[in-house]
């Protein structure tokens, strides 16, 4: 009998002992603070902990509203540009353009000054300029015909 007595006894404490170790249901956060977000911590192949990642504040404007940046556009073609390939090779700058008709070439210094002028008679014939006696550097090749223009950066003499 007293077995029995103590079985009996053993399961009701636990079951009890069980009840005990589960956790009580949470009390409701308070309505006015939001709850915190949990950190995040990385540990590194040494074993040292890495910071959290600070993440970027959204640009907000005055009433609050997120302001998100336009994606940029791509500009429209003009029809009064001139498509335009230059290469320096060896002391020769070979300017040709799309513009079939008479064509102004003007080769510029890094300061815009310009330094050789061509006129070019069909623009579909490439042109041969000598720049062997420029100075090495960046310039700037500018076509005009009429109205319409183009123009391309060229490395000279590098």
């Amino acid at each position: 009998m007293k077995k029995i007595l103590l079985l009996v006894l053993a399961s009701a404490l636990a079951s009890v002992a069980a009840h005990a170790q589960t956790p009580a249901p949470a009390a409701p956060a308070p309505t006015t603070a939001p709850a915190a977000p949990a950190k995040e911590e990385a540990i590194l192949p040494n074993g040292a902990v890495a910071p959290a990642p600070v993440a970027a504040a959204p640009v907000t404007d005055p009433n609050g509203a997120s302001k998100i940046a336009p994606a940029p556009e791509t500009p429209a073609a003009n029809p009064n540009a001139i498509k335009v390939k230059a290469e320096a090779v060896g002391g020769k700058l070979t300017v040709k353009t799309d513009n079939p008709g008479p064509t102004r070439v003007e080769v510029s210094d890094g300061g815009g000054r310009p330094v050789l002028t061509y006129t070019m008679m069909n623009g579909q014939t490439p042109a041969v300029l000598n720049v062997g006696q420029l100075p090495a550097g960046a310039y700037i090749v500018r076509c005009t015909a009429y109205e319409k223009t183009g123009m391309r950066r060229v490395m000279i003499g590098q």
